[in-house]
């Protein structure tokens, strides 16, 4: 009650909050194994040699944050909602403050359900390991401590810079999906993909030629074919530069906060690569101290402040041949970048998760502006 006491007159304290928690595994397995029971399901589970004890080890947690979360807000006689995952903006814009149970997926959802910079945000992270997003998990043990830290003042405003995406083609108000739920029809010829694709085009006839996105990006957005083993020939315009044309496995456009996910991991080296280079360079072999302190400079290097309005972008997997200019840069710092694509069955994707189609000459331009941002409480 010692929380109550202190937050019963604040006039700034939020009157409506949102908790959007995570879609546990066995929630998960649950919905997509209805005719079962949860013992058959169980059962099921450790046939295809699934870890059921963690599963409902990972479940526990996740309903004992939750149901820790809403017994503090209605001590605090503030109106809530936990739902699950939500693609409703609705919700959201009801809130004056949102709060995230579960790890970085469930915060970059809630994020692109966020499209102004005055909600703020935090996440509760009930589950063991790395997150760039949540609180420290000692706060999932220890919820009532967050607002008494933010009561006190305790406490950081981070406005995580947004990428904004304005699409200009046909085909712009097709319905997104997710990554996950892609895939091309069985037996399905180019040809049979062509016509579908004009059909599509007619359909889209009427549409307007160019859509502001109404999803901000706060990791990254990335730009290839759905088929992996297919590269994709990408027209590139970085700030007020000249355009070139690269064929590569794709690009990657990223905010700070991005630089520490797949843009890192698409710029990572190993230790033999670095040896190998200093070698060549000055015949000096490296030991394993000078190796690993020169990797975490150039991968320290890689990493920029997440309110910073400038985008980086990564050009994946580039061909270097006589057909295709050898001396462009592969990555670089940016405020504006203008992709024009030359797909066949290629995507953009953003934060890993929602996508639209990307082909037949569409274009895609990506910024950043304050008023994109998006406002992270941190503690």
């Amino acid at each position: 009650m010692r929380l109550l006491n202190y937050l019963r007159d604040n006039r700034h304290w939020p009157k409506r909050v949102l908790g959007i928690s995570k879609l546990s595994a066995f929630e998960f397995f649950k919905i997509k194994h209805s005719d079962l029971s949860p013992n058959q399901l169980l059962n099921q589970l450790r046939k295809q040699s699934i870890d059921s004890d963690e599963i409902l080890a990972e479940h526990h947690r996740q309903l004992t944050c939750e149901k820790e979360l809403a017994r503090i807000l209605c001590n605090l006689n503030v109106s809530y909602r936990i739902m699950k995952r939500i693609a409703d903006m609705n919700y959201v814009d009801w809130a004056d403050l949102v709060i995230t149970i579960g790890g970085d997926g469930t915060f970059l959802l809630a994020s692109k359900l966020i499209t102004n910079n005055k909600t703020p945000i935090f996440g509760i992270n009930p589950h063991p390991g790395i997150s760039t997003f949540t609180l420290p998990v000692k706060y999932s043990t220890d919820i009532e401590r967050i607002f008494e830290k933010l009561h006190a003042g305790d406490y950081t405003v981070l406005m995580r810079s947004r990428i904004r995406t304005v699409m200009t083609g046909e085909g712009l108000y097709q319905q997104p999906f997710h990554v996950h739920e892609k895939s091309r029809m069985h037996g399905e010829k180019r040809a049979d993909a062509l016509m579908r694709s004009t059909q599509w085009k007619i359909a889209d006839a009427l549409q307007p030629r160019q859509r502001i996105l109404p999803w901000l990006a706060l990791n990254e957005v990335f730009m290839a074919e759905f088929l992996a083993a297919r590269p994709i020939i990408l027209t590139v315009q970085a700030d007020e530069e000249k355009r070139f044309m690269i064929r590569s496995s794709g690009i990657c456009v990223c905010t700070g906060s991005g630089s520490r996910s797949w843009y890192k991991t698409m710029n990572l080296q190993t230790a033999e690569t670095i040896q190998t280079l200093v070698a060549m360079a000055t015949g000096r072999q490296l030991d394993e101290r000078e190796t690993c302190n020169v990797l975490h400079k150039y991968h320290s290097n890689l990493l920029f402040p997440p309110d910073n309005l400038k985008m980086a972008y990564m050009i994946y997997e580039m061909s270097r041949s006589t057909l295709w200019p050898k001396l462009i840069s592969d990555k670089r710092m940016c405020c504006r970048i203008e992709v024009t694509s030359t797909g066949f069955d290629a995507g953009i994707i953003l934060d890993g998760s929602m996508s639209l189609p990307f082909n037949d000459g569409n274009t895609a331009s990506f910024e950043i502006r304050p008023e994109y941002s998006l406002k992270n409480i941190i503690l």
